[in-house]
Protein backbone atom coordinates (compact mmCIF):
# COMPACT_ATOMS: atom_id res chain seq x y z
CA UNK A 1 0.00 0.00 0.00
CA UNK A 2 1.04 3.62 -0.51
CA UNK A 3 3.09 5.17 2.29
CA UNK A 4 1.10 8.04 3.79
CA UNK A 5 2.18 11.12 5.69
CA UNK A 6 -0.46 10.53 8.36
CA UNK A 7 -2.45 7.48 9.41
CA UNK A 8 -5.47 8.12 11.66
CA UNK A 9 -6.81 5.34 13.89
CA UNK A 10 -9.48 5.70 16.54
CA UNK A 11 -13.02 6.87 17.15
CA UNK A 12 -14.86 7.82 13.97
CA UNK A 13 -18.56 8.13 14.73
CA UNK A 14 -21.77 10.08 14.15
CA UNK A 15 -22.28 13.28 16.15
CA UNK A 16 -25.76 14.60 16.85
CA UNK A 17 -25.33 18.19 18.04
CA UNK A 18 -28.19 19.80 19.94
CA UNK A 19 -28.49 23.12 21.73
CA UNK A 20 -28.11 25.49 23.24
CA UNK A 21 -29.26 24.10 26.59
CA UNK A 22 -28.90 26.19 29.75
CA UNK A 23 -29.51 23.34 32.19
CA UNK A 24 -30.63 19.73 32.10
CA UNK A 25 -34.40 19.23 32.31
CA UNK A 26 -35.84 17.57 35.38
CA UNK A 27 -36.76 13.92 35.06
CA UNK A 28 -40.00 13.39 33.19
CA UNK A 29 -39.95 16.87 31.64
CA UNK A 30 -38.97 18.20 28.23
CA UNK A 31 -36.96 21.16 26.87
CA UNK A 32 -36.89 22.58 23.37
CA UNK A 33 -33.63 23.60 21.67
CA UNK A 34 -33.09 25.68 18.56
CA UNK A 35 -30.42 23.76 16.65
CA UNK A 36 -29.86 20.20 15.49
CA UNK A 37 -27.05 18.99 13.27
CA UNK A 38 -25.81 15.59 12.14
CA UNK A 39 -22.06 15.51 11.67
CA UNK A 40 -19.20 13.10 11.19
CA UNK A 41 -17.41 13.26 14.51
CA UNK A 42 -15.23 11.64 17.10
CA UNK A 43 -11.63 12.56 17.83
CA UNK A 44 -10.37 10.58 14.84
CA UNK A 45 -13.27 11.62 12.60
CA UNK A 46 -12.76 15.33 13.20
CA UNK A 47 -9.03 14.95 12.61
CA UNK A 48 -9.75 13.20 9.32
CA UNK A 49 -12.03 16.02 8.18
CA UNK A 50 -9.35 18.56 9.02
CA UNK A 51 -6.69 16.49 7.24
CA UNK A 52 -8.91 16.45 4.16
CA UNK A 53 -9.53 20.19 4.42
CA UNK A 54 -5.80 20.86 4.71
CA UNK A 55 -5.00 18.72 1.68
CA UNK A 56 -2.95 16.22 3.67
CA UNK A 57 -1.69 12.91 2.42
CA UNK A 58 -3.60 10.85 4.98
CA UNK A 59 -5.33 7.53 5.52
CA UNK A 60 -8.12 6.76 8.00
CA UNK A 61 -9.25 3.22 8.78
CA UNK A 62 -12.35 2.42 10.79
CA UNK A 63 -15.12 -0.09 11.23
CA UNK A 64 -18.71 1.06 10.68
CA UNK A 65 -22.08 -0.40 11.60
CA UNK A 66 -24.52 -1.94 9.12
CA UNK A 67 -27.36 0.45 9.94
CA UNK A 68 -28.76 3.72 8.61
CA UNK A 69 -26.30 5.76 10.67
CA UNK A 70 -23.45 3.72 9.20
CA UNK A 71 -24.60 4.37 5.65
CA UNK A 72 -24.77 8.08 6.39
CA UNK A 73 -21.36 8.06 8.09
CA UNK A 74 -19.67 6.47 5.08
CA UNK A 75 -21.23 9.08 2.78
CA UNK A 76 -19.50 11.86 4.73
CA UNK A 77 -15.97 10.59 4.21
CA UNK A 78 -15.17 8.88 0.94
CA UNK A 79 -12.29 8.29 -1.43
CA UNK A 80 -9.03 6.34 -1.51
CA UNK A 81 -7.89 7.94 1.77
CA UNK A 82 -10.65 6.12 3.68
CA UNK A 83 -11.02 2.42 4.48
CA UNK A 84 -14.39 1.39 5.94
CA UNK A 85 -14.57 -2.10 7.45
CA UNK A 86 -18.05 -3.61 8.02
CA UNK A 87 -19.30 -4.25 11.55
CA UNK A 88 -22.48 -6.24 12.20
CA UNK A 89 -24.32 -4.02 14.62
CA UNK A 90 -25.01 -0.40 15.46
CA UNK A 91 -22.87 2.57 14.48
CA UNK A 92 -21.50 4.64 17.35
CA UNK A 93 -23.43 7.83 18.11
CA UNK A 94 -22.44 10.79 20.29
CA UNK A 95 -25.00 13.37 21.37
CA UNK A 96 -23.20 16.66 21.91
CA UNK A 97 -25.29 19.16 23.87
CA UNK A 98 -24.05 22.73 23.51
CA UNK A 99 -24.49 25.29 26.26
CA UNK A 100 -24.83 29.09 26.00
CA UNK A 101 -21.27 29.67 27.27
CA UNK A 102 -19.81 27.57 24.44
CA UNK A 103 -19.09 24.46 26.52
CA UNK A 104 -20.46 21.08 25.50
CA UNK A 105 -21.60 17.90 27.23
CA UNK A 106 -21.21 14.56 25.46
CA UNK A 107 -23.19 11.34 25.74
CA UNK A 108 -21.92 8.40 23.68
CA UNK A 109 -23.22 4.96 22.76
CA UNK A 110 -20.14 3.02 21.62
CA UNK A 111 -21.75 0.90 18.91
CA UNK A 112 -19.09 -0.22 16.42
CA UNK A 113 -16.31 1.40 18.46
CA UNK A 114 -16.76 -1.16 21.22
CA UNK A 115 -15.37 -3.94 19.02
CA UNK A 116 -12.87 -1.92 16.95
CA UNK A 117 -9.65 -3.86 17.47
CA UNK A 118 -6.07 -4.11 16.26
CA UNK A 119 -6.37 -7.54 14.56
CA UNK A 120 -9.14 -6.11 12.36
CA UNK A 121 -7.22 -2.95 11.47
CA UNK A 122 -3.71 -4.39 11.13
CA UNK A 123 -4.09 -6.00 7.64
CA UNK A 124 -5.20 -2.64 6.22
CA UNK A 125 -2.51 -0.44 7.79
CA UNK A 126 -0.28 1.26 5.23
CA UNK A 127 3.22 2.51 5.85
CA UNK A 128 3.15 6.04 7.22
CA UNK A 129 5.45 8.74 8.51
CA UNK A 130 3.12 9.48 11.43
CA UNK A 131 0.17 7.83 13.11
CA UNK A 132 -2.44 9.58 15.22
CA UNK A 133 -3.95 7.28 17.86
CA UNK A 134 -7.14 9.06 18.85
CA UNK A 135 -9.87 8.49 21.40
CA UNK A 136 -8.38 5.47 23.16
CA UNK A 137 -10.91 5.59 25.97
CA UNK A 138 -13.79 5.28 23.47
CA UNK A 139 -12.25 2.28 21.70
CA UNK A 140 -11.85 -0.26 24.54
CA UNK A 141 -10.80 -3.25 22.42
CA UNK A 142 -8.21 -1.16 20.57
CA UNK A 143 -6.97 0.25 23.87
CA UNK A 144 -6.23 -3.25 25.14
CA UNK A 145 -3.81 -3.64 22.22
CA UNK A 146 -2.16 -0.26 22.80
CA UNK A 147 1.21 -1.72 23.90
CA UNK A 148 1.29 -3.96 20.82
CA UNK A 149 0.34 -1.08 18.49
CA UNK A 150 2.90 1.26 20.00
CA UNK A 151 5.65 -1.31 19.58
CA UNK A 152 4.54 -2.03 16.01
CA UNK A 153 4.67 1.61 14.91
CA UNK A 154 7.77 2.40 16.94
CA UNK A 155 9.75 -0.41 15.37
CA UNK A 156 8.48 0.64 11.92
CA UNK A 157 9.97 4.12 12.43
CA UNK A 158 6.55 5.75 12.43
CA UNK A 159 6.23 8.78 14.69
CA UNK A 160 3.37 8.28 17.13
CA UNK A 161 0.94 11.03 18.15
CA UNK A 162 -1.50 10.34 20.98
CA UNK A 163 -4.71 12.09 22.00
CA UNK A 164 -6.51 9.59 24.20
CA UNK A 165 -9.39 11.84 25.29
CA UNK A 166 -11.20 11.86 28.63
CA UNK A 167 -11.98 8.52 30.32
CA UNK A 168 -15.43 7.65 31.55
CA UNK A 169 -15.01 7.90 35.32
CA UNK A 170 -11.92 10.11 35.22
CA UNK A 171 -8.22 9.39 35.66
CA UNK A 172 -7.91 6.87 38.47
CA UNK A 173 -4.45 5.91 39.73
CA UNK A 174 -4.62 2.71 37.71
CA UNK A 175 -5.53 4.63 34.57
CA UNK A 176 -2.78 7.18 35.19
CA UNK A 177 -0.24 4.36 35.39
CA UNK A 178 -1.58 2.77 32.21
CA UNK A 179 -1.25 5.97 30.19
CA UNK A 180 2.18 6.73 31.64
CA UNK A 181 3.33 3.29 30.43
CA UNK A 182 2.45 4.27 26.86
CA UNK A 183 4.46 7.48 26.82
CA UNK A 184 7.99 6.09 26.20
CA UNK A 185 6.76 5.19 22.69
CA UNK A 186 4.91 8.48 22.05
CA UNK A 187 6.56 11.25 20.01
CA UNK A 188 3.75 13.81 20.26
CA UNK A 189 1.35 13.92 23.19
CA UNK A 190 -1.56 16.19 22.23
CA UNK A 191 -3.97 16.70 25.14
CA UNK A 192 -5.96 19.50 26.75
CA UNK A 193 -5.42 21.32 30.01
CA UNK A 194 -7.99 19.33 32.01
CA UNK A 195 -6.52 16.03 30.82
CA UNK A 196 -2.97 17.15 31.60
CA UNK A 197 -3.82 18.09 35.18
CA UNK A 198 -5.89 14.96 35.80
CA UNK A 199 -3.29 12.65 34.27
CA UNK A 200 -0.42 14.00 36.35
CA UNK A 201 -2.18 15.27 39.47
CA UNK A 202 -0.45 18.63 38.99
CA UNK A 203 -2.36 21.86 39.59
CA UNK A 204 -0.27 23.72 37.00
CA UNK A 205 -0.40 22.98 33.29
CA UNK A 206 3.27 23.93 32.99
CA UNK A 207 4.32 21.50 35.69
CA UNK A 208 2.17 18.81 34.10
CA UNK A 209 3.80 19.34 30.70
CA UNK A 210 7.31 19.34 32.16
CA UNK A 211 6.63 16.09 33.93
CA UNK A 212 5.09 14.42 30.89
CA UNK A 213 7.80 15.39 28.43
CA UNK A 214 10.40 13.62 30.54
CA UNK A 215 8.63 10.33 29.78
CA UNK A 216 8.75 10.82 26.01
CA UNK A 217 11.66 9.89 23.70
CA UNK A 218 14.18 12.56 22.61
CA UNK A 219 13.02 15.08 19.98
CA UNK A 220 9.41 14.71 21.09
CA UNK A 221 6.75 17.23 22.05
CA UNK A 222 3.99 17.68 24.59
CA UNK A 223 1.25 20.05 23.51
CA UNK A 224 -1.42 21.12 25.98
CA UNK A 225 -4.37 22.77 24.30
CA UNK A 226 -5.82 25.54 26.46
CA UNK A 227 -8.86 26.63 24.47
CA UNK A 228 -9.15 30.40 24.08
CA UNK A 229 -5.73 30.78 25.74
CA UNK A 230 -3.98 28.97 22.91
CA UNK A 231 -1.54 26.13 23.46
CA UNK A 232 1.49 25.33 25.58
CA UNK A 233 4.33 23.55 23.76
CA UNK A 234 7.05 21.78 25.73
CA UNK A 235 9.91 19.74 24.27
CA UNK A 236 13.14 18.52 25.82
CA UNK A 237 14.75 21.87 25.09
CA UNK A 238 11.93 24.35 24.53
CA UNK A 239 8.91 25.78 26.29
CA UNK A 240 6.60 28.30 24.73
CA UNK A 241 3.01 29.49 24.60
CA UNK A 242 1.16 30.22 21.40
CA UNK A 243 -1.84 32.45 22.10
CA UNK A 244 -5.05 32.10 20.16
CA UNK A 245 -6.32 35.12 18.21
CA UNK A 246 -9.61 36.64 19.26
CA UNK A 247 -12.32 35.34 16.95
CA UNK A 248 -16.08 35.26 16.84
CA UNK A 249 -16.72 31.69 17.91
CA UNK A 250 -19.38 29.85 15.93
CA UNK A 251 -18.73 26.20 16.72
CA UNK A 252 -16.05 24.70 18.98
CA UNK A 253 -16.93 21.02 18.42
CA UNK A 254 -13.78 19.23 17.23
CA UNK A 255 -11.47 22.21 17.79
CA UNK A 256 -8.80 20.16 19.54
CA UNK A 257 -9.01 17.40 16.95
CA UNK A 258 -8.57 19.96 14.18
CA UNK A 259 -5.56 21.29 16.11
CA UNK A 260 -4.03 17.82 16.10
CA UNK A 261 -4.32 17.39 12.34
CA UNK A 262 -2.88 20.85 11.63
CA UNK A 263 0.07 20.36 13.99
CA UNK A 264 0.97 16.99 12.48
CA UNK A 265 0.50 18.36 8.96
CA UNK A 266 3.06 21.08 9.67
CA UNK A 267 5.49 18.57 11.18
CA UNK A 268 5.13 16.41 8.07
CA UNK A 269 6.13 19.50 6.09
CA UNK A 270 9.36 19.59 8.15
CA UNK A 271 8.29 22.68 10.10
CA UNK A 272 9.90 23.24 13.53
CA UNK A 273 7.77 22.54 16.60
CA UNK A 274 7.15 26.25 17.23
CA UNK A 275 5.99 26.94 13.68
CA UNK A 276 3.80 23.83 13.71
CA UNK A 277 2.13 24.99 16.93
CA UNK A 278 1.51 28.47 15.53
CA UNK A 279 0.03 26.98 12.37
CA UNK A 280 -2.23 24.67 14.38
CA UNK A 281 -3.55 27.50 16.52
CA UNK A 282 -4.32 29.54 13.41
CA UNK A 283 -6.09 26.63 11.72
CA UNK A 284 -8.16 25.71 14.78
CA UNK A 285 -9.12 29.36 15.32
CA UNK A 286 -10.21 29.64 11.71
CA UNK A 287 -12.21 26.42 11.97
CA UNK A 288 -14.23 27.42 15.03
CA UNK A 289 -15.08 30.84 13.59
CA UNK A 290 -16.38 29.80 10.17
CA UNK A 291 -19.53 28.08 8.93
CA UNK A 292 -19.31 26.10 6.70
CA UNK A 293 -16.03 25.24 8.42
CA UNK A 294 -12.84 26.46 6.79
CA UNK A 295 -9.28 25.63 7.78
CA UNK A 296 -6.90 27.91 5.88
CA UNK A 297 -6.70 31.66 5.44
CA UNK A 298 -2.94 32.28 5.50
CA UNK A 299 -2.89 33.77 9.00
CA UNK A 300 -0.64 32.77 11.91
CA UNK A 301 -0.23 33.72 15.55
CA UNK A 302 2.81 35.35 17.07
CA UNK A 303 4.58 33.89 20.09
CA UNK A 304 3.66 35.73 23.28
CA UNK A 305 2.99 34.99 26.94
CA UNK A 306 -0.22 33.15 27.66
CA UNK A 307 -2.02 31.93 30.74
CA UNK A 308 -0.88 28.34 31.23
CA UNK A 309 -0.84 28.06 35.01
Amino acid sequence: MTRRDLLILGNVNVDLILGPLEQWPDRGTERLVETLEWRLGGNAGNAALAARGLGMDYQVISTVGNDLAGTWLQSQLQGPQVTWLPHVGATSLTVAVSHPDGERTFITQLGHLKTLDWPTLRPHVPGSRMVLLAGAFLTPALRRSMPEMLEFFGKAGTQIALDMGWPDGGFTRTLQAEVMSWLPWVNHLLINDLEARALTGESSVRLAARRLVQLLPPRSSVVIKCGADGALLVTHGQEMCVPAPQVQVIDTVGAGDTWNAAYLHALCQEQPFAEAARFAVAVASRAISTSPRLYLDGSSSAVAPCRAD
